[in-house]
Parts: structure tokens; C-alpha cells; sequence
């Protein structure tokens, strides 16, 4: 199989490429937008190739040259102003959907959304069938690329299907991110280099999913043997299927370091517009049989041993 991955470099990027690695068989091709950004070490067989998705004509190209089997979409942008979060995520998958349009209708196409679409909608899980309720821009600019993969799927044939990841973690995450942020605190409290976790609120409530769990889930998508009749013009929840208030996941950290951690909050603390989130994952166990296989305290665990080795690095 030919493979070509855009935001290979990235954080799923990465876990991707290191869970496709013993399979000899897949060619893959990466794309990042800089090369300065190509990992200088992992898994090896990975052809990189430096492409901008905002070049529509440099991106068809390219695309034709490689003639792909299949393509997994992790390009685009969480955080940014809001013309950059629709640059990036809404025209950039208007240009590969095209790119791919211009090769062969069976090239199998796995577009990345995310849970931010639904925004809040209550303590009940979440389904597929769930109104798009974004509550930012990015949560907007995810529905709009959604629409837009769905228009090339029914009115061009493209075999498009979309993955709606939840809160992702693992090793590596970047500190921007909830998880990454409290782990980087949690070491930087045991080094002494802080006194508490600085956070803005503890209550709220989200579904994490590890990435080496959810890099599975768009495998197991992008090579469905019915794919078509399954798979395309669908959409699929990626989570754990469970809900965990912040102040549990310090309470797993707490447990795995056997340690307390005081927590710093805001004088005056902003309102929460996503109290909690939770996914319904029975649409892709029905289709493809995946589950969720690493716990919470198993992420942290790992997340906590990597950021230990940077640092010791």
C-alpha cells in the first residue's frame, strides 16, 4: 500500500508512523510544511517530502506523483487567529480533497476532525448524531472542513471518511495542551521549580483517548474491507468512552508519583462554556471492532517517563 500522511511530524503524526513501522509492506510517504520540522530520528522507510496544503497546484502535483492507495489527513491547526484556523484546516483539506480527486476515486481518504465540533451538549454521551455545536473558531473551522469532506464524498464520489478524535494524550504531547501542561507541571513540582499546578479550573470533565489508541482507530478505518459501504461519508467518534473531571486526572498523578499537588487557581476564574464531554464509541466497535486498550493512568505513566527523559536529555 501506498500511504501518504500529512502532519506526519506532528504529535499523531508520529504515533502513527511508529505503529505502521514494523509493516513492511506500506510505503509511506510524510508530508511536512517545513523541514525543519522532519523528526531527525524515529522509525525508518518514511519518504519526506516538504509541501504547504495552501499550495493547491505544488499539492496536485505532488499527489500525482506519488498516485496514493490511501491518505491520512492530521494536517491543520488547534490554535491561531480565525482566518489562520480556516487557512489551515477548511482550504488546505479543499486542496488535498481535490489533489486526490485529480488521481483515482478509489484512493481511500481519512479526514481528522474533532470532538470540538459538538461543543457542549450535556453529561449523556455523545454520538455521531449529535447537532454540530462548536463553542470557537476551531470548533467551527472542524465543522466546516466535516461539511466540506461530506460535499466531495456525495457529490464527487471521493471516498472520504472522517475520524472525531477527543481529547487526545500520550508521550510527547506538547505542554499547550491539558495533559502535556500537567505533566510538565507535575515534573517541574518535583524538580522544586514550582510550589502548586497553575490551572484555570478544575471541575470540568473531558474523554481522553491515547494517541497510540487513536493512531489504531484511523487504521483500522482507512483499511476496512468495506470500506465504501461502511466507512465512507461517515463520520466515527475516537475515545476512551469515559469522562474525567481535571481534578481526577491530578488524582491519578497524585497516585502515580505519590505525591500532592496544591493547585493555584484565578482570583476571579473565567466561566467554563464546556463543562464535560464524553464519547459514544459504538459506532466504530460496531464497524471495525476497535477499543480503546491504554488506560488513563497508563498515559500519564508514559507521559510522565517521557518528560522525564527530555529533560534528562
Amino acid at each position: 500500500m501506498r500511504l501518504l500522511v500529512t502532519g506526519a511530524s506532528g504529535f499523531t503524526g508520529t504515533a502513527l508512523i511508529r505503529f505502521l513501522s514494523p509493516y513492511e509492506d506500506i510505503q509511506i510517504t510524510g508530508i511536512t510544511r517545513d523541514k525543519v520540522t522532519r523528526p531527525s530520528g524515529g522509525p525508518g522507510g518514511v519518504t519526506w517530502v516538504t509541501a504547504d496544503l495552501l499550495d493547491r497546484d505544488h499539492l496536485c502535483r505532488l499527489v500525482a506523483s506519488l498516485q496514493p492507495d490511501a491518505v491520512i489527513h492530521l494536517a491543520g491547526m488547534n490554535h491561531g487567529s480565525p482566518a489562520e484556523l480556516f487557512m489551515a484546516n477548511i482550504c488546505g483539506t479543499q486542496n488535498l480533497l481535490e489533489a486526490v480527486s485529480g488521481i483515482k476515486r478509489d484512493c481511500r481518504v481519512l479526514v481528522t476532525s474533532s470532538s470540538a465540533v459538538y461543543g457542549y451538549q450535556g453529561s449523556s454521551p455523545i454520538n455521531e448524531e449529535n447537532p454540530f455545536q462548536p463553542l470557537n473558531e476551531y470548533g467551527a473551522a472542524k465543522t466546516a472542513q466535516e461539511i466540506l469532506a461530506v460535499m466531495h464524498y456525495r457529490a464527487l464520489g471521493i471516498s472520504v471518511t472522517i475520524a472525531r478524535p477527543f481529547n487526545l494524550a500520550g508521550p510527547g504531547q506538547a505542554h499547550a495542551f491539558l495533559c502535556g501542561k500537567l505533566v510538565s507541571q507535575v515534573v517541574e513540582f518535583g524538580q522544586g521549580k514550582r510550589k502548586a499546578l497553575d490551572l484555570f479550573e478544575t471541575q470540568s470533565s473531558r474523554d481522553f483517548v491515547d494517541v497510540r489508541d487513536a493512531v489504531k482507530a484511523y487504521w483500522a478505518l482507512v483499511t476496512h474491507p468495506r470500506f465504501m459501504e461502511d466507512c465512507a461519508g461517515n463520520a466515527f467518534n475516537i475515545g476512551s468512552g469515559r469522562s474525567y473531571a481535571i481534578s481526577e486526572v491530578i488524582a491519578t498523578l497524585e497516585k502515580i508519583t505519590g505525591r500532592k499537588y496544591p493547585v493555584s487557581l484565578p482570583a476571579d476564574p473565567q466561566r467554563v462554556a464546556l463543562l464535560s464531554q464524553q464519547s459514544d464509541i459504538s459506532r466504530i466497535h460496531r464497524v471495525t471492532g476497535w477499543k480503546p486498550e491504554i488506560s488513563l493512568e497508563e498515559t500519564l505513566r508514559d507521559m510522565l517517563a517521557a518528560e522525564q527523559a527530555r529533560i534528562a536529555a
